[in-house]
Formats: structure tokens, C-alpha cells, sequence
């Protein structure tokens, strides 16, 4: 359910490339991607030796932003070139390359990319693990399951840690999750900080409805369907299964273009309708239109 693994997948259907998709269950108490083997692959990838890492939390996953974490997913492996490379954003444009720039047209690429890191620096995150102090209308099973969430995290990742030999070269990208998640807790249990990343993201959506509205096609370029499209439908559609699709209520153009996006192949087949995501009643017909 790693929404940047589902912003790689809906990019894979997308184009159409073959692939295989290597499953970790990556909260406690599995966490398998705490596993040294994982993080040695993730710190193949060449963004790894170009960012430093995570070493705070503002409620976002980006690494443009924040840092890169060691310990997170996805990571594309490209068996044939033999190379591995992490961060959802990075992963997306290496499949822009191998389809030809079937994903990001050239002659958009910069409103693209503008929309992508819009996105990239919503505070999914935050949104996930966080309550909404003036009502919490997140799944049940997702508000049970993310109860003390960072201090099991903590705990699993200080074990690998202490697991790790003395002059490993992993153990500060283990040091810098703890950071990182320590962070994390501190940063969601205050209700000014929930109230101030819900506050920038409704202004986001506003944001992209005033977009919306200079434009007069069915997605946010003439070209058609891009990667700023998958980016921002598996944005709303986890804002939809979190209980945040209030933000929209008033934005006809955005619940329009939300409509599009999940009736999308992409959308249906990497994100709505791939196996393993969580039930929700606000997604139950998203779901049921898929099978």
C-alpha cells in the first residue's frame, strides 16, 4: 500500500513494460524492508551517494525535500542493465526513458515535472500516521494500526542496528531512519502540526483546481494522460480512502478530473485493484468497477 510504490506501478501498466513485483510487508512487526540485504540493494541505487540522508520530518516522503531514506520503497531493479535505483521520482523518470518519453512528453516535460514535485511534497505521510484533531475519518484498520506505529518502528529498526557489525557502512543509514522516525513521532503527536499539513494540502488541491481550470481537456496537458496524471490520481485517491476527499467537495473540476483518473487503466490495475489494499467503504465502488 506504499503510495510510492503505487505511483511506480500505475507507471509500469502505463507503459506497458513486463515486471515483477517483489512484495515486502513493510509495517511492524515484519518491516521486512529493515532487512540489511533490502537496504544494501536500496544503497546501490546512485541517488543514494547524491542526497544526504533523512535526518528530520515535516510529514513528506520527498527526498528532494527531505533526504534520502535507506530504509524505504520502492527500489526498481532493471535486471537487464543491471542497475537498481530508488525514490519514486527517479524510478519515474528512468521508465520516461526506457518508453521513449511516452510518460513525459517532451514539449511539457516542465509542467510535468512542476506537478510532480507538487505532489512529491504533500505530506502523505503525515496524513497516514496522524489523526486530524477536529475528526478523524481514517479506516478503522488504519487507525488502530498506526497507534504507536513510529515506537514500534524505532524499536525494530534499533534491533537490525544493534544486529549490524561494528564498522558496517549500513549503520548510520540505520541511525538516520531512528532520527527520522523519532521525528515523525514527535511531529504527529502535536495538533497544530496535523492541522498545519492538512491546511497546505487542501490548499494544494485548491491549487490544482485554479490549474484545472485553464486547461480544457480531460487531463492536466493537451498531450493526454501523463505521469502528472498517475502522480496526482494516486495523490486523491488515497486522500479519497483516508477520509479527506472533503477537500474537493466544492472544487467541481477536481472531483471531475478525480473520476477520470480512477476510472484510468493505470489507476485500476497498479493502485485500486491491485491485490493486497486495504478495504474502505468510500472506495468500495472504485474497487467493485474493476472486477
Amino acid at each position: 500500500m506504499s503510495i510510492c510504490s503505487q505511483k511506480i506501478r500505475g507507471a509500469l501498466f502505463q507503459i506497458g513494460v513486463p515486471f515483477a513485483s517483489s512484495e515486502l510487508v513493510i509495517m511492524p512487526p515484519l518491516s521486512e524492508n529493515y532487512s540489511a540485504e533490502y537496504v544494501e540493494l536500496r544503497m546501490a541505487s546512485a541517488i543514494a551517494h547524491s542526497r544526504p540522508f533523512v535526518s528530520g520530518y515535516t510529514g513528506s516522503s520527498s527526498v528532494e525535500n527531505e533526504g534520502f531514506d535507506p530504509l524505504a520503497v520502492p527500489t526498481l531493479v532493471d535486471h537487464h542493465r543491471g542497475e537498481a535505483v530508488a525514490d519514486s521520482r527517479l524510478i519515474a523518470a528512468y521508465l520516461d526513458i526506457l518508453s521513449g518519453g511516452a510518460l513525459v512528453p517532451l514539449q511539457w516535460q516542465n509542467r510535468i515535472w512542476s506537478e510532480i514535485a507538487i505532489v512529491d511534497a504533500i505530506p502523505h505521510a503525515g496524513l497516514f500516521y496522524g489523526a486530524n484533531p477536529d475528526g478523524d475519518h481514517r479506516p478503522d484498520v488504519i487507525r488502530a494500526g498506526m497507534q504507536g506505529a513510529h515506537s514500534k518502528k524505532i524499536e525494530l529498526v534499533s534491533k537490525r542496528l544493534e544486529g549490524l557489525p561494528a564498522k558496517s557502512a549500513l549503520r548510520s543509514a540505520y541511525r538516520h531512519k531512528i532520527i527520522k522516525e523519532e521525528a515523525g513521532r514527535e511531529f504527529i503527536s502535536r495538533p497544530a502540526n496535523m492541522r498545519g499539513i492538512i491546511d497546505s494540502t487542501k490548499s494544494a488541491i485548491t491549487q490544482l483546481d485554479q490549474r484545472l481550470a485553464e486547461g480544457r481537456g480531460a487531463w492536466l496537458v493537451p498531450e493526454g494522460f501523463t505521469l502528472a496524471d498517475i502522480f496526482w490520481g494516486v495523490s486523491l485517491f488515497r486522500f479519497l480512502y483516508l477520509g479527506y476527499d472533503w477537500m474537493w467537495k466544492d472544487s467541481a473540476r477536481v472531483a471531475g478530473y478525480a473520476e477520470r483518473l480512477f476510472a484510468s487503466p493505470a489507476m485500476q490495475n497498479g493502485v485500486i485493484n491491485w491485490p493486497g489494499h486495504p478495504p474502505g467503504e468510500r472506495i468500495e465502488r472504485w474497487q467493485r468497477s474493476g472486477k
